[in-house]
């Protein structure tokens, strides 16, 4: 089982969290939208998803409705990176079995890995 799949379109900050994430010794596995995350979700089973609210072609909401985690998957943990405070999106992806919210531009790296940790209480 890979620890985590990180489901984010900015290729940028994927491979900045990429970089951080296996510095740390976690497997990862990535995805550039909802439905390459799917896909993969139907291959394995990840112990944290850290999922991007807005992707084209299938966005965060659209991954939970489809992954039904909550009852495949229910001791994985979902983890929101989103620079959305607030909204109707961030709601409902909670309210579809997300844990936890982040916003991306206030996380330090330092704070990712902490929270990783927390999630996979180590």
């Amino acid at each position: 089982m890979a620890d985590i799949l990180l489901v984010e379109d900015d290729y940028t900050l994927r491979d900045a969290y990429a970089i951080l994430l296996q510095a740390h010794s976690y497997a990862l596995d990535v995805a550039g939208n909802g439905q390459e995350a799917l896909d993969l979700c139907k291959q394995r089973k990840y112990r944290i998803i850290l999922l991007d609210l807005m992707m084209p072609v299938l966005d965060g909401v659209g991954f939970l409705e489809r992954a039904r985690l909550y009852k495949t998957s229910p001791q994985t943990r979902v983890i929101l990176l989103s620079n959305l405070s607030s909204g109707e999106d961030l709601g409902r992806a909670l309210k579809l079995g997300a844990h936890r919210h982040v916003v991306k531009s206030d996380l330090a790296p330092d704070e990712m890995i902490a929270l990783i940790e927390e999630e996979l209480g180590k």
